[in-house]
């Protein structure tokens, strides 16, 4: 085979990416209407686009389209059939939401359903919109939508820096860059603010406020811009898979992997969007990583709340969540680098007393063959009291030291004369021990170096002072320290590893245990206990496998004191019918108090594994979602198997 056969030929991913798999050419259409503001007509572009549609004999609905008081949309909205919307209470308020349900038991070919990134009321299916367009396509109903740019979560900074203002509701890029058809709606800026001024986008009063803030010339010209890149990198992205699958000859850019380093800090969530910029702007993998410290001081609240935040900010972009345990973030992040092809790493760029201290120059100076990006976060920051950011300078680990140098100062004071002086050598040698089995690195070295200037006040003539007459007995002392910095040193590694190993064994117990057992079930019913029994010894709470009966969900196998109640069994029961997870801590009916998981590996649907844990905050992490949906996975290839 010639050399330029071989590059023309398509990559087997791109293959798999263009395969339809079963059930999906059931799967409805997406086309996206993009603006940079509100106001460019996107919802009226949509409108229009759908009377021709209808024109052509396609049936067309609308979920829900809001025309925002504006008589032109108005007029056009009134000429298609609309699905009229559900009424939520909430607080006293009636709040008007898509009625999800009855689009689908309408079932149109096209849904128009506006505002993309919209938050749903409380009670609602899903939390947000696009989850419940999702639905829909995934119903075989294509569906028109609009959006702006600064709903896209990749541009969330990048908007907030121009503009000042921060838009809380974003939508993963995933989503759009997945959209069969995006659809720029473009106007110039001076066309906009003329329609402001008109009253054609807010009431007269809103406009000119508007005009003089977000809807500035300088923030449109921005928004705009950005728009266009935007657009261009997703078009870009589309076009480079299509050439691939189709073995068309071109320039082809180099396989990346980015990791971007985080750590628990308000600007977290920030730095995992550029992250993810700059792995678009480079067509790279990329990995989210974060290491927890051993042997560190524990998250306060505010900080796991930012690095939970970051760390499924990260999963909805699509990459790849890493959370490592190590005694040196530097040598973990290279670590995970070398065995794992990374070609960039993305770290944040330390800033005051944090320079001191910051693993960013052990990365620099010891990585080889990669790029590294320091990231200088955007607006304000949250000010951290530098006892937080230097944890080390004011941890109780060296008052613990101390205490233990100055107990055994003044055992020895006490001991002098009364015992070998051997045995007062072993009693100084005690604290760099003791500190170095349960205690940081610092603080050995700390209570090596007092005990060295204790033994020399103490032991070595002349006494009570720094004067050495006899420099032999204080270098075996000397050697002393250093055997037992050494000892001390291994017996503390394997004391903070042994944690480690035990959380390992409960990982590959949970998996390999698993599939080792489901291998032995004869039954379905076997495979379902199994699975119950691996569910109960993951953490405290109620776990159970539900299966589905002619009257709905039921307890199989597991518990059998499972809260399954009306609430909790309707959020199991969409869980399984549309076979993605729901409940605690996920984006589906997240009011529940279980996390529910389907059992599914291809088709059909077996049941529904089950949680309600004691901690769900603590347990429902990133990595222990992706446990559950492993062992989800196997147990239902077992039970295709039977099949």
């Amino acid at each position: 085979m010639m050399a330029g056969e071989e590059e023309m030929r398509p990559l087997p991913e791109d293959l798999l990416a263009i395969a339809r798999r079963p059930g999906e050419e059931e799967m409805g259409r997406l086309t996206v209407y993009l603006g940079y503001a509100a106001g460019v007509g996107k919802t009226y572009t949509m409108l229009q686009d759908a009377l021709q549609r209808r024109g052509e004999g396609v049936d067309v609905v609308i979920g829900y389209v809001e025309t925002h008081g504006r008589p032109e949309t108005e007029a056009l909205a009134a000429r298609l059939e609309a699905v009229p919307p559900a009424t939520i209470d909430y607080h006293g308020l009636s709040l008007r939401e898509m009625d999800l349900d009855a689009v689908l038991e309408r079932h149109p070919e096209v849904a128009l359903v506006d505002e993309l990134a919209h938050t749903n009321a409380p009670g609602s299916r899903h939390v947000k919109r696009y989850e419940d367009v999702e639905e829909l396509l995934h119903a075989g109903i294509s569906v028109y939508t609009t959006v702006n740019i600064q709903h896209v979560e990749s541009q969330n900074d990048a908007v907030a820096q121009i503009t000042g203002i921060r838009v809380s509701e974003t939508l993963p890029d995933t989503f759009i860059s997945g959209a069969d058809e995006i659809r720029l709606v473009d106007v110039t800026p001076e066309e906009l603010r003329l329609r402001l001024r008109a009253g054609k986008v807010y009431v007269r009063d809103m406009a000119e406020a508007a005009i003089h803030r977000f809807f500035s010339t300088g923030n449109l010209l921005a928004l705009r811009q950005l728009t266009l890149r935007y657009l261009a990198t997703v078009t870009d992205r589309q076009m480079i898979g299509h050439m691939r699958a189709r073995a068309i000859p071109g320039p082809w850019p180099a396989a990346e992997r980015l990791l971007v380093g985080i750590r628990p800090g308000p600007m977290a969530e920030q730095m995992v969007r550029a992250g993810y910029r700059l792995a678009t702007r480079f067509d790279a993998d990329w990995v989210v990583l974060t290491v927890d410290l051993e042997n560190g001081r524990a998250l306060t609240v505010r900080e796991r709340a930012w690095l939970t935040a970051a760390l499924e900010t990260g999963r909805r972009l699509g990459g790849r969540i890493v959370r490592l345990r190590g005694e040196d973030v530097a040598d973990e992040i290279l670590r995970y680098a070398r065995r794992n092809n990374v070609t960039m790493i993305m770290l944040g760029k330390p800033r005051g007393i944090n320079i001191l201290f910051s693993p960013v120059y052990k990365v620099l100076r010891r990585s080889r063959r990669v790029d590294i990006f320091l990231y200088e976060p955007k607006g304000d920051r949250v000010r951290i009291p530098i006892r937080r950011q230097v944890p080390h300078l004011f941890s109780w680990d060296y008052v613990a030291s101390l205490v233990l140098i100055a107990a055994a100062w003044g055992a020895s004071i006490l001991l002098q004369g009364l015992v070998q002086p051997e045995l007062l050598l072993i009693l100084q040698l005690l604290p760099i021990v003791v500190t170095a089995l349960f205690f940081r690195r610092g603080a050995a070295l700390l209570a090596a170096a007092m005990s060295i200037l204790a033994f020399d006040l103490i032991f070595v003539k002349p006494y009570y002072s720094l004067t050495i007459d006899d420099w032999g007995y204080f270098a075996a002392f000397a050697g002393y320290v250093i055997i037992a910095l050494v000892i001390s040193r291994l017996a503390a590694r394997l004391h903070r590893l042994l944690p480690r190993i035990r959380e390992s064994e409960a990982e590959v117990e949970a998996v390999c245990g698993l599939s080792r057992d489901l291998a032995r079930a004869a039954t379905r019913q076997d495979v379902f206990e199994t699975l119950a029994r691996h569910m109960q010894g993951f953490a405290p709470g109620l776990s159970a496998v539900l299966v589905p009966r002619p009257d709905g969900l039921h307890v199989q196998a597991g518990d059998a004191a499972y809260p399954l109640d009306e609430k909790e069994r309707s959020i199991a029961q969409w869980a399984y019918e549309n076979g993605e997870a729901a409940g605690r801590m996920t984006d589906n009916l997240p009011s529940g108090r279980g996390h529910y998981v389907p059992i599914r590996a291809h088709r059909p649907i077996f049941g529904v594994m089950a949680f309600v844990f004691d901690d769900p905050e603590e347990v429902l992490t990133p990595e222990n979602k992706e446990t559950f949906q492993t062992m989800a996975l196997l147990a239902a290839l077992a039970l295709e198997r039977m099949d």
